[in-house]
């Protein structure tokens, strides 16, 4: 089994995960703007319970949002700071993907994560299983705007989108959703494991220096010309 360390710092959520042994350790705290206090007491507790040390990772998996734009540059810099240390490369996941695995139901699935200023990241998937399908692309919208292929059919919500915006969704989101689960409010990292996981075996990651947050919103993407923390120039 490949030893894969991930993060999720996208949402208010605070995550880490680590396999050992066939077990997942996770850590996770909820609060605002708490990334940068947090993450790396995180790191070190599940390294820790796991009696390893950074440099014996295989790679090191980053929530790449769509999310805070604060938290996601914490994430993704202190996940190239241990890569480049441990000679490792980074897997890329879809915070959104993290969030749809985690719906208790399979089916079609909405992924939504509230984007402020009146708008959500969100995205349709299709779930069998461990199996996730997008049906679209990632997108940020109004909640009048969010729609479902199959929105006749009972949904599962997933996300803090939901009850922030609740009764501004049109096409019968809200009333087809078969599990509004507020209880599933944020991506987590064990989700992001078991993404990452799967890429790892595809071959699917990416060196450290080249490894970017995915913003989704356009005038954030913008705002991020400068290095992420722990990046090499």
């Amino acid at each position: 089994m490949n030893t894969i360390l991930a993060i999720e710092t996208a949402t208010s959520s605070c995550s880490v995960a680590l396999r050992v042994n066939g077990d997942v350790v996770l850590r996770n705290e909820v609060g605002n703007n708490i990334h940068s206090r947090v993450l790396l007491g995180m790191i070190e507790s599940v390294l820790l319970e796991a009696g390893l040390t950074a440099q014996a990772l295989d790679a090191v998996a980053v929530g790449q949002g769509p999310g805070s734009f604060t938290g996601l540059r914490i994430g993704v810099g202190v996940g190239q700071g241990l890569a480049f240390g441990a000679n490792c490369p980074m897997i890329g996941v879809s915070s959104l993907d993290a969030l749809a695995l985690q719906a208790s139901s399979d089916g079609p699935v909405l992924a939504g994560i509230d984007a402020r200023m009146g708008e959500i990241y969100w995205c349709e998937y299709s779930k069998r299983g461990e199996r996730l399908e997008r049906v679209g692309g990632l997108r940020v919208t109004s909640p009048a705007d969010v729609s479902a292929s199959e929105s006749k059919r009972p949904l599962s919500l997933v996300g803090n989108a939901w009850a922030a915006y609740s009764g501004q969704f049109a096409n019968d989101i809200e009333r087809y959703a078969e599990v509004l689960s507020a209880q599933i409010s944020y991506p987590s990292a064990g989700a992001l494991l078991r993404l990452a996981e799967a890429k790892y075996e595809q071959g699917i990651w990416f060196s450290a220096s080249d490894f970017a947050p995915i913003y989704v919103r356009d005038d954030v993407a913008k705002k991020s010309s400068k290095p992420l923390p722990g990046r090499r120039p």
